[in-house]
């Protein structure tokens, strides 16, 4: 697990931290570990292993002062699919298909215990226990080729956007959602949108042929919804941005991608890496380690909300770039992601 956790670029730290929120370290689960106010952590003293390493959040104001969560409400729910879906939080499980099959069936129960997203991709067969949770599990078919229930995802290349497909989709009463590589194409994202589906997963483990971080790709399909020429910015408000690759590590990943522009951030290797997941655990701890980690996890991003003013996640962060800003980045990559240099106002 530890070569793991380091290609993963998790130390040993923040590995503990997921652990101690899931239950398998500590006393304390579903509780995000009490740190100080002091820091290590990259871009300032370690060194920094992506582009969100280099954006911090720009903290509470006088005029937007800082929330306590413990004593005052932080909402974390968002709606995606043009609202008529609601998740507790902005969070959604993926990576299972190196998991037994009971296990699986164990993570979709969970995350829909938990209001969260379960996503299925990788997986060669659909699981019984999706039956009635449709809306919450991101089903997977190349070209529309397999069954799929609520929600079917269509994994697309620069070349492969087909409006009909998408109408097809939707008159067999699914919800259409394209799954993208991290491009920095915006003509896919435009042409993704265009073709009306529900939504849109950025995936940066997807190979395309011109790929660039999840943070940037985020960042531009986001810019690339706002703008006016594309119905006059209101498909940002139709189409759900879903984030995920298999590097993110925690919460605090999860709240930089929020204000790039992501509504829903899919967890791949890090949950299993906090859950301590093998082929020996059973279903009933599993699901319990799982339900704490995302409890943590949910109170954890209301502690960086409440740090930054917002009192909520979805209306006051997701795309709120004024909430952070970067360290030591090019002005290339500055502009890409829209977000200031630390001591701009």
């Amino acid at each position: 697990m530890r070569v793991y956790s380091k290609r993963l670029g998790m130390d040993d730290r923040t590995l503990s931290h997921l652990r101690q929120m899931s239950g398998v370290e500590g006393r304390m689960p579903g509780e995000p570990p009490i740190v100080s106010m002091g820091s290590t952590a990259p871009p300032f003293v370690e060194q920094p292993r992506a582009v969100l390493d280099h954006i911090v959040s720009d903290g509470a104001q006088v005029t937007r002062p800082s929330i306590d969560p413990y004593r005052e409400p932080v909402e974390t729910s968002v709606h995606i699919f043009g609202g008529a879906v609601r998740l507790s939080m902005p969070l959604g499980v993926s990576g299972l298909s190196d998991l037994l099959e009971g296990l699986v069936e164990e993570v979709v129960r969970t995350c829909y215990r938990m209001g969260v997203l379960a996503d299925l991709f990788g997986l060669h067969y659909e699981p019984s226990s999706v039956e009635g949770r449709g809306d919450y599990v991101l089903t997977h078919a190349v070209r529309g080729t397999a069954a799929a229930r609520n929600v079917q995802v269509v994994v697309l290349g620069d070349d492969d956007v087909d409006p009909q497909l998408v109408e097809r989709i939707r008159a067999e009463g699914r919800r259409p959602v394209a799954r993208v590589p991290s491009t920095r194409t915006a003509d896919l994202y435009r042409a993704v949108a265009s073709a009306r589906f529900d939504a849109i997963v950025i995936d940066e483990d997807l190979e395309g042929d011109t790929e660039v971080d999840l943070e940037l790709a985020v960042a531009l399909c986001d810019r690339v919804l706002r703008d006016p020429s594309m119905g006059g910015g209101r498909l940002r408000y139709s189409v759900t941005l879903i984030a995920t690759s298999s590097r993110l590590r925690g919460s605090g990943d999860v709240f930089k991608l929020l204000g790039l522009g992501a509504e829903v951030v899919l967890l791949k290797d890090s949950w299993k890496l906090g859950t301590n997941v093998s082929r020996d655990t059973r279903p009933s701890v599993l699901a319990e380690r799982l339900e704490n980690l995302l409890l943590g996890m949910q109170k954890e991003l209301k502690l960086l909300a409440g740090a930054a003013g917002a009192s909520s996640l979805h209306s006051t962060v997701c795309g709120n770039r004024e909430l952070f800003r970067a360290v030591e980045l090019d002005g290339r990559v500055l502009e890409a992601l829209g977000v200031k240099a630390a001591g701009s106002w």
